[in-house]
């Protein structure tokens, strides 16, 4: 498993965007996104307003990676082109820098995440967004990566708030040092090479 930059690219692209798994981004993985997000949010139910919020939310983002990272102008985003839009955007830059719906994108994974709504992200909760993406044979090895995320701060409220979970997004995809403590936020990663 590892941490570094470009393979956390790697894995937003293949495990949190690119949802139909065609190995590329498209308007198509967007409008998915939007339903599974509203059902997850609503714990199963389908809530059409929050869907109709999602979807904005989704379509906003995927034009903004599109004008960001299709650089072709194809209408699909390839691995490459999101890596050199992240690059541009993202690296080295605070939450508040980034471009605005990938902002939208990333409050509205924290509430996805937050499965009771508390606005803390806790281990349990931690746990079941990493093996809802991937295969773990341990669960030590997911409850080490959360212990990674955590300063002591978050310690005290148990576990990641939304303003943390933001910081985190920010240097999960905008620092390249492998051990950047926001380099866990989506568990121990595959090697995507």
């Amino acid at each position: 498993m590892t941490q570094t930059w470009d393979n956390r690219v790697k894995f937003v692209v293949r495990f949190l965007y690119d949802i139909d798994n065609n190995g590329f981004l498209d308007k198509n993985d967007f409008d998915c996104l939007a339903l599974r997000s509203t059902v997850i949010e609503g714990k199963g139910d389908f809530i059409r307003t929050k869907y109709e919020e999602n979807l904005k939310v989704m379509r906003n983002l995927w034009n903004e990676i599109s004008d960001l990272a299709d650089f072709n102008k194809d209408g699909v985003v390839t691995t490459d082109e999101f890596k050199g839009a992240v690059k541009n955007a993202c690296v080295g830059k605070k939450y508040a820098e980034f471009p605005q719906a990938m902002k939208m994108f990333i409050d509205s994974r924290f509430q996805t995440i937050d499965i009771n709504a508390d606005g803390v992200v806790g281990v349990e909760e931690y746990r079941v967004d990493c093996v809802s993406r991937m295969a773990y044979k341990e669960i030590e090895e997911i409850d080490t990566a959360f212990d990674k995320l955590l300063n002591d701060d978050d310690r005290k409220k148990g576990g990641i708030t939304l303003s943390r979970y933001q910081e985190l997004y920010a240097e999960f995809i905008g620092n390249p040092e492998e051990k950047a403590q926001g380099a866990y936020l989506f568990g121990p990663l595959p090697d995507l090479a």
